[in-house]
């Protein structure tokens, strides 16, 4: 995670506001009127968010503030009401749009012209008798899950932003702090239930429609994810690093790391941010002990770079550990000081974005954290970025002039721009059940960002940066990347590089489940051969 200063955020945000100044004001009476046929319960008509409502703005955005024009956004609170809605789109001749979380790299989780089901209020967490598994509700976010699960002293692998939609985020895949040696978060699934395009609720595992739960783990969407088992685990005490180096050896300290993360013991997991004026490494040993993580990290030789400021702690809780990167420790502490700490970013509500710049009435309701009498989630920050990410392959590897030339020509960016690129090592040790592509192949996953800016110079700067550093790279480290960062504008064929080998399969896998392209957006597999493959 990175945090934006509150100067930044307030130029980039500009942009944003202008854009929903003009948003459409059409009134879809046949959709409206069986949406609200469709609502259960309380509250039904502040519940539907239409073009003329003044929350339109705010529940039409996402965590990355890039505007786009849903038709109607309804906000489900039970599992029952899902399928009538899923009808009402067919019915309506609309596209169905799931949210459960809203951090589309792209905002297409609220798409154009669309029916938009969030989700983020049916957020059930129930463990089993024996604590081995859980039963999720699709738009319970990570935080939601961890606090929950974390008072059974279990949890579930899984990644590190506290507001992100488990809907969704398994849907891509779901790379994570313990993958190496744990695997992706979709390997530790059991079930899903997901509602189907012609409105039928079905049950998805290794048993029962293998095709497309094999399909919806990695592979996009196939079906509306309403709720999925996964296992849970009882992670060990581990030992943590922190690091911090300067800007004169930055190129040095990301040349060291990147010779020697992905090459240690599956336990280690860590992540290099490379900054224009500095880097820093986190590093998670799970289930060792200081001394251990000590031998590996001199091993590196980043001790050895000048000025490089180090710290090893151990006995560190999960709580802790998942702390770090949150930047809000840089050592591991007692239990209690980090659960409360950990509470200031995953005791989230079903809404927990900071507010929308410039609309004219904040959406939300019912936001109750899960943990209620407890410190209540910051709210997480909206940002406006450019975006591009890469899988470092182990058939391309990384050669040194490349590393040189992302840091020489980062470095020389202005600081209003914002540059962080995260560096994550995978080489991950469990073989794929998924289909999720790239995890016997991937390196390292790379994703760099610069922000958008209303300043058309430094915006114009940001832009022919992200474009050249595109046209370097896609030659030298190939086109593999992640669909969980989505990339509007990406170079090269969306379909191979997110899904590599495994489109034609799932494009059958689509065919059969959703044969008129329901829930379908920009880029995801149609039901029928993408252009650009061959099958």
């Amino acid at each position: 995670m990175k945090l934006y200063s509150s100067s930044i955020a307030g130029v980039l945000l500009i942009c944003f506001a202008q854009l929903i100044a003009v948003a459409p004001t059409q009134n879809n009476a046949a959709l409206n009127a069986c949406v609200e046929h469709a609502l259960v319960g309380k509250n039904v008509k502040g519940r539907i968010v239409t073009p003329s409502s003044d929350t339109y703005a705010a529940a039409s955005a996402g965590n990355v503030l890039l505007a786009e024009y849903p038709a109607v956004i309804v906000y489900a609170t039970s599992v029952d009401e899902i399928s009538p809605l899923v009808k009402c789109g067919t019915a309506s001749g609309y596209k169905v749009t799931p949210r459960s979380g809203g951090h589309h790299f792209e905002n297409w989780s609220a798409l154009n012209e669309t029916l938009v089901v969030d989700i983020s209020h049916i957020n059930y967490v129930k463990s089993s008798n024996d604590l081995s598994t859980a039963t999720v509700a699709a738009g319970a976010k990570l935080g939601q899950i961890y606090e929950t699960l974390d008072q059974t002293g279990h949890t579930m692998i899984g990644g590190i932003c506290p507001t992100v939609g488990i809907g969704g985020y398994l849907g891509v895949g779901g790379y994570n702090m313990q993958m190496r040696a744990y695997g992706m978060a979709v390997d530790h699934v059991q079930s899903i239930k997901a509602v189907l395009a012609d409105g039928r609720l079905v049950t998805a595992s290794a048993t029962e429609n293998p095709d497309l739960f094999w399909a919806m783990r990695g592979g996009g969407t196939y079906g509306f994810t309403v709720e999925t088992t996964v296992k849970t685990f009882t992670i060990p005490r581990s030992a943590m690093v922190w690091m911090n180096f300067t800007g004169p050896t930055r190129n040095e300290a990301t040349q060291k790391y990147l010779d020697w993360a992905s090459k240690q013991d599956p336990l280690f997991n860590s992540q290099l941010n490379l900054y224009s004026d500095r880097a820093g490494v986190l590093g998670w040993y799970v289930g060792k002990t200081v001394p251990e993580l000590t031998a590996i990290v001199k091993a590196s030789g980043l001790m050895d770079i000048p000025d490089a400021n180090i710290k090893v702690s151990g006995n560190c809780s999960t709580e802790n550990s998942r702390n770090f990167w949150q930047y809000t420790q840089t050592e591991c502490t007692d239990d209690a000081t980090a659960h409360e700490l950990f509470n200031t970013w995953f005791n989230v509500v079903p809404d927990n974005f900071a507010p929308v710049p410039g609309a004219v009435k904040q959406f939300g309701f019912d936001d109750i954290p899960v943990l209620p009498n407890q410190t209540k989630a910051i709210p997480w920050p909206r940002i406006s970025l450019i975006n591009k990410t890469y899988f470092i392959t182990k058939s391309k590897p990384l050669q040194p002039e490349t590393i040189q030339y992302i840091t020489e020509k980062s470095g020389a960016l202005p600081a209003e721009l914002g540059f962080w690129t995260e560096m994550t090592s995978f080489n991950i040790s469990t073989p794929a059940t998924s289909a999720f592509a790239w995890q016997e192949e991937a390196e390292y996953l790379f994703r760099f960002e610069v922000l958008r800016s209303s300043n058309t110079t430094l915006q114009a700067i940001g832009q022919k940066f992200m474009d050249d550093l595109d046209a370097y790279l896609v030659p030298r480290i190939g086109s593999a990347s992640y669909a969980g960062y989505v990339d509007a504008d990406i170079s090269t064929n969306p379909y191979t590089s997110y899904w590599g080998d495994n489109v034609c399969k799932l494009s059958s896998v689509k065919k059969r489940y959703d044969p008129t392209n329901l829930f379908s957006n920009p880029f995801s597999i149609p039901p029928t051969t993408p252009e650009g493959v061959q099958c």
